[in-house]
């Protein structure tokens, strides 16, 4: 069966994913996502991609690119390449890294992209790796409101001025989003999941209840 093209997007920025096969931790030590960080740059110096925002965790990685579509293939081909065979070799195994293609998805006006960048950015907190972003090593966040490396200056820029300077960049990145991004669809169900669980248990704290089988002593409260 022939691959569906990808959509292409008008500001010619994407959202993308990559996943460790079958969930398995490929940037599980800080010398793989800083070679991953190395391999980023390559590109970025081809002049293939520019770089708005990232966020490096132990089994997924999530960029936000700026390039022209054929541009962006190629050059993530070639990272998930060069990767997959070093980190293969260093761990005397065979197969597939990544699982299946990279996932990516569209990004079509300014509150889309930095909504997303805000996402991706709390991953780590989202994780309980980090009480807050600013704390992450892996990520853009602090290239934003510090020195960037990988995060060119002219998409620093634009995110910056969209936000209306650094110190509401920050702020923005504190406050609740109920949005669903591009994510793996299992990842996508235990949020919902998640996310029901936190409202039974403030409806249950409103109303004093303790435990889920007392709400039947409270017939008004199941109409």
């Amino acid at each position: 069966m022939a691959r569906q093209a990808r959509n292409q997007s008008l500001t010619e920025y994407y959202h993308i994913i990559m996943r460790g096969n079958n969930r398995e931790s490929i940037f599980s030590h800080q010398r793989h996502k800083q070679y991953f960080k190395e391999l980023i740059k390559e590109k970025i110096e081809e002049q293939l991609i520019d770089i708005a925002g990232y966020c490096i965790m132990d089994n997924h990685v999530n960029i936000i690119i700026k390039a022209e579509i054929g541009h962006l293939s190629k050059a993530i081909k070639s990272i998930n390449i060069k990767y997959a065979m070093k980190f293969n070799k260093e761990n005397r195994r065979i197969g597939h890294v990544f699982q299946d293609r990279f996932k990516s998805e569209t990004i079509e006006d300014e509150n889309y992209l930095i909504q997303v960048i805000k996402y991706i950015h709390n991953n780590p907190v989202k994780a309980k790796m980090v009480k807050s972003p600013r704390e992450y090593r892996w990520s853009s966040y602090n290239e934003h409101i510090g020195q960037n490396i990988i995060v060119s200056d002219k998409q620093k820029e634009i995110i910056l001025d969209i936000n209306n300077g650094i110190n509401k960049f920050v702020i923005f990145h504190t406050e609740q989003d109920d949005n669903e991004y591009l994510e793996i669809k299992e990842d996508i169900d235990n949020y919902r999941l998640e996310k029901a669980q936190e409202i039974i248990s403030k409806y249950f704290q409103e109303k004093g209840i303790s435990e889920a089988k007392e709400i039947n002593r409270y017939p008004q409260y199941m109409e």
